[in-house]
């Protein structure tokens, strides 16, 4: 009988922390977190610029797919540089930023200030949301730049649990533009 309780247990445990993870993944999250420009010229971060940095691994599926999402979504903002770093070759940034999975992604302003972090795949609506809110460009109205649509070539339902980054909730229906 005692075997079939630890059994009931493990299952419920691992259950628990599948939804939690699921949930989790892909969401932004606030960080207060900055890069310096040391790192951000050792990542190829251009200096001055607004950057999405990938940090990927080899043979790792989601960091392609977290790829294609970034250039999709950041296509919007050419000012907005896309940065994919290994992180082994990029160890005391991944240490210093507490990097423990790939993908991770950073959105990070022109001065290194990161505005989000996302661990896993990133929900491309939230993306858009979090540069159109913050980046300063577009109509002053958190639209993208003039002429153009949120676009990441994929049909986004935003979560129900909205990033405390982004302001509007709802979903959004995007094409490339």
């Amino acid at each position: 009988m005692n075997d079939v309780v630890v059994l009931i247990a493990v299952l419920a445990a691992v259950a628990l922390f599948s939804v939690w993870w699921k949930r989790r993944d892909g969401q932004v999250r606030e960080v207060t977190d900055r890069f310096t420009a040391d790192e951000l010229a050792a990542l190829g971060v251009p200096a001055g610029s607004a950057a999405l940095v990938e940090f990927t691994a080899p043979n790792c599926a989601p960091c392609r797919a977290t790829k294609q999402v970034l250039d999709d979504v950041a296509g919007l903002w050419p000012e907005v540089a896309v940065v994919a770093v290994d992180v082994a070759d990029a160890l005391a940034a991944s240490k210093a930023h507490h990097v423990m999975r790939a993908p991770t992604t950073f959105v990070l302003a022109p001065d290194g200030v990161v505005r989000g972090r996302i661990g896993g795949v990133p929900d491309p609506g939230e993306l858009a949301d979090l540069l159109e809110d913050g980046h300063g460009h577009g109509d002053g109205r958190g639209r993208p730049p003039r002429g153009k649509r949120v676009s990441a070539d994929v049909h986004v339902e935003a979560a129900a649990s909205r990033s405390p980054l982004t302001r509007r909730s709802g979903s959004r229906r995007s094409r490339v533009a």
